[in-house]
């Protein structure tokens, strides 16, 4: 049975207040916005998570002239840290789109590279047109923090901040020297 927002409001007082109800309404509207896959296994995806984020904690791309070349050694990497235990695809074309990197059929990685506004409003159409079925993340390369935090921003305020904002830049080595 489907449950409706305003079902959820009535019933939040009887089951312990605002708080609560605010709980729910939430944790409603965080499944509503789940992927397929997440629904499907949510624990098999928040371990794919996780040991995706530690990789990626671990690459260290070299500077690249093009996003494609971001992506092959991004792919190549991947590749080598999960031992085809978990399989990694490039550009492998789904009922969605041709996401940049696709991987075990529930993560999506997409890669912008110095992203002019037309290309961070075309990432975030992609995104959210592959959350649908799978987890997603948009992995920008050499994009300046405030433009990283102002495109969170704008995720968090249209209710997209299920899409995962993952930067590198080239210049953060020279910042920790």
């Amino acid at each position: 049975m489907a449950i409706d927002d305003d079902w959820l409001k009535k019933l939040a007082p009887w089951l312990g207040g605002a708080a609560l109800g605010a709980f729910l309404i939430q944790n409603h509207h965080d499944e509503k916005r789940k992927s397929l896959a997440e629904k499907e296994d949510p624990d098999g995806c928040r371990e794919l998570a996780e040991t995706v984020s530690e990789i990626l904690d671990r690459w260290e791309p070299e500077y690249f002239d093009y996003e494609d070349d971001y992506t092959q050694d991004l792919y190549e990497f991947l590749l080598e840290e999960l031992h085809e235990d978990i399989p990694v695809r490039m550009r492998r074309k789904t009922s969605r789109g041709l996401p940049d990197i696709l991987i075990d059929d529930r993560l999506v990685l997409e890669l912008k590279v110095e992203p002019k506004k037309t290309e961070r409003d075309r990432l975030i159409g992609q995104c959210c047109d592959y959350s649908v079925d799978y987890m997603v993340w948009a992995i920008v390369i050499d994009m300046p923090d405030d433009k990283v935090e102002a495109l969170r921003d704008l995720l968090n305020r249209k209710d997209l901040n299920y899409i995962d904002v993952i930067p590198f830049n080239d210049d953060e080595e020279e910042d920790d020297e």
